[in-house]
């Protein structure tokens, strides 16, 4: 038996104990209040004592049916004419015996001293009695059990909240590391295409490439970075690309210099920018034209990115549903619910992208 296995099972007996001095110790308190109910204008305490130690087992008795069966069996499966009509037979029941040990067996022993008590001679006082004890140790007992109903649903839905939490974090750790490859095997593309040609700009384009590796491996790591890091990263890569289409390539970009130290998702942003440069300029084999911007007013962020299309090129048209658009649409149905609106315009001879996000 392993120390694990022992300590559950100690854990349970202990339980179990603690929960019998419990009701031990709940119906002694019961039983003393019985016991002055009875000896209300009594000239007999020990009659007293003994029609509680009499009364006292079909209060406990009479309990148990209503918490143990009834309400769990019947009320709590909503069939509640069963309830009602088995809860009247068990008060009758419970009423007839006390009756009885009042009247029988309690009076033929402690002798005719005993039909001169309150109980006996005012019979409603002691129904009332009975019933008042029955339903308080109801009562404590069906509050008792919502109260910790109550905590059992709180502590599942805790952990119910921190399984999604988990599962979301891995879910946005799994999109980025589809964002990471996805960008390096574009970029590593564009500086074959420079080394090929022996463009004396292939070392400012490593030192670039070298920045946005740093920032992807290392700053990317927490849940938001500085927007004006976002946007560096997005200079960085445009720069690049504007080295290798720079002959083709008309492109307008009007970003911020202040940014008021807002933070924004990392990654968030670079997937739309590289799919206007995919889909805009390397399968056009004219001219192309790009045009992009980011506005901030308060705590709400406004991009937009618009890139000229070879209408002869289909790719085009399903472009929104490649891996990187995707990507970004899940992560920011996970990051920002309701608080973002992102407007995808394919048009024949443009495709533009409109998001706007509140970052607060």
């Amino acid at each position: 038996m392993t120390e694990q296995l022992q300590h559950i099972i100690w854990q349970a007996q202990r339980s179990k104990t603690i929960r019998i001095a419990y009701h031990i110790v709940f119906w002694i308190i019961v039983g003393f209040f019985y016991f002055l109910i009875f000896n209300w204008n009594s000239e007999f305490p020990e009659v007293s004592i003994i029609f509680t130690i009499g009364l006292l087992p079909v209060a406990v008795l009479t309990s148990s049916v209503f918490n143990y069966l009834l309400i769990p069996k019947y009320l709590g499966n909503k069939r509640y004419v069963t309830f009602l009509s088995l809860s009247l037979f068990t008060l009758l029941i419970s009423t007839w015996l006390s009756f009885l040990i009042v009247f029988y067996a309690l009076i033929h022993i402690l002798n005719t001293k005993a039909s001169l008590e309150p109980a006996v001679l005012h019979p409603e006082l002691q129904v009332v009695s009975l019933n008042f004890i029955v339903f308080f140790a109801i009562a404590v007992k069906q509050i008792k059990r919502a109260f910790f109903m109550q905590q059992e649903k709180n502590e599942l839905e805790r952990k119910k909240l921190n399984t999604e939490l988990k599962l979301k974090d891995a879910e946005l750790k799994l999109l980025k590391a589809q964002i990471h490859p996805h960008f390096l095997f574009n970029t590593l593309n564009n500086l074959y295409g420079l080394t090929m040609e022996k463009s004396d700009e292939a070392p400012g384009l490593v030192l670039r490439l070298s920045d946005i590796l740093d920032y992807i491996l290392y700053r990317c790591n927490e849940k938001r970075v500085l927007l004006f890091d976002e946007i560096t990263n997005l200079q960085n890569y445009i720069a690049i690309e504007k080295l290798r289409y720079s002959e083709k390539l008309s492109i307008k970009v009007d970003f911020p210099e202040d940014t008021n130290n807002l933070q924004i998702a990392p990654l968030l942003l670079l997937p739309f920018v590289e799919n206007a440069f995919k889909h805009g300029v390397s399968q056009n084999p004219g001219s192309a034209q790009i045009s992009t911007s980011l506005k901030t007013r308060h705590t709400t962020l406004e991009f937009k990115i618009e890139n000229s299309k070879n209408p002869a090129m289909q790719a085009i048209a399903n472009s929104s549903k490649g891996i990187g658009l995707n990507n970004v649409k899940k992560r920011l149905e996970l990051l920002y619910p309701k608080k973002h609106k992102l407007e995808i315009d394919n048009k024949e001879a443009t495709f533009s992208v409109t998001l706007s996000l509140e970052l607060a």
